[in-house]
């Protein structure tokens, strides 16, 4: 369901009158009201075809499928991270990432079958700081799941959380459970892991051999099988390993992610579980 949108804030016409900074200014050319220390003030969001909005979630939430990023990610000599533009199995469309790490939260959210919709840096936050002083923070990543579960997610590597993202991270969660919406925060995967998921991107495509080729993987597997048993029993065809891949990003066949993946590497079938 769609839910009655909030007045359009057009950055010009507000100049001076709105609370909120408009797009270009600096948030301190404005006045806003008092607010508790640690909290978000505000959500601005990007409805497609439509300037930023504030919203009034008196009104409900916003229909997240209709968001777009509220900033598009853009890098300078003195960028930290380089932008990615990743293809999203989910949405079917390219999404403007701001980092690898972006991208790698990415991939370990597609894995998820109960994934549904993406929209990455998916609204603008102010938030009061300890000081009184007001900043804007932007989430990295929104998740809606198939069960309309929305989870906000930000990545910050755990060497890179200081005080300053404690507290934006703190009152971004505050402000998330206020509306019944989630809140995470990824750090990031072991070196093995990150790549590992990488290569098993490539095989997120369903292919008409694969459901051929399950049933001789799982009594496989039911044997006590290791990736090498599965390369000599394709005979070099590709049907058997390319399919292996596609069960393993899928979650179906297990194999340890977290380590590099040789010949000697276990695998069984998942009944149930999860590799991560």
């Amino acid at each position: 369901m769609v839910a009655r949108r909030a007045l359009v804030v057009d950055p010009m016409q507000s100049y001076g009158q709105s609370e909120d900074p408009p797009l270009g200014h600096s948030i301190g050319a404005v006045q806003v009201r008092p607010a508790p220390v640690g909290r978000v003030t505000d959500w601005t969001f990007r409805p497609q075809g439509s300037d930023p909005i504030r919203w009034d979630w008196s009104l409900g939430p916003p229909d997240v499928h209709g968001l777009v990023p509220i900033r598009n990610p853009r890098s300078t000599e003195k960028s930290r991270h380089i932008p990615v533009q990743a293809h999203c199995f989910v949405t079917g469309t390219t999404l403007k990432l701001e980092s690898g790490l972006e991208y790698d939260l990415l991939l370990m959210l597609e894995r998820d079958p109960t994934a549904a919709w993406f929209v990455p840096q998916p609204a603008r936050l102010g938030v009061r700081l300890p000081n009184g002083r007001r900043t804007i923070h932007t989430p990295d990543l929104l998740l809606l799941d198939t069960a309309g579960r929305v989870t906000i997610w930000n990545v910050r590597s755990e060497e890179r959380q200081d005080e300053k993202f404690r507290i934006q991270s703190d009152a971004t969660a505050a402000a998330c459970r206020e509306v019944g919406w989630d809140y995470k925060v990824f750090p990031g995967h072991s070196r093995a892991k990150k790549f590992n998921l990488r290569w098993l991107a490539a095989y997120r495509h369903d292919r008409p051999w694969y459901e051929a080729a399950r049933p001789e993987l799982v009594e496989m597997c039911a044997e006590g099988a290791t990736t090498n048993d599965v390369i000599e029993a394709d005979r070099g065809s590709g049907h058997l390993v390319s399919a292996m891949w596609h069960y393993a990003w899928r979650g179906d066949l297990i194999v340890d992610l977290d380590h590099w993946i040789g010949r000697r590497a276990p695998i069984a079938w998942a009944n149930g579980q999860s590799d991560g």
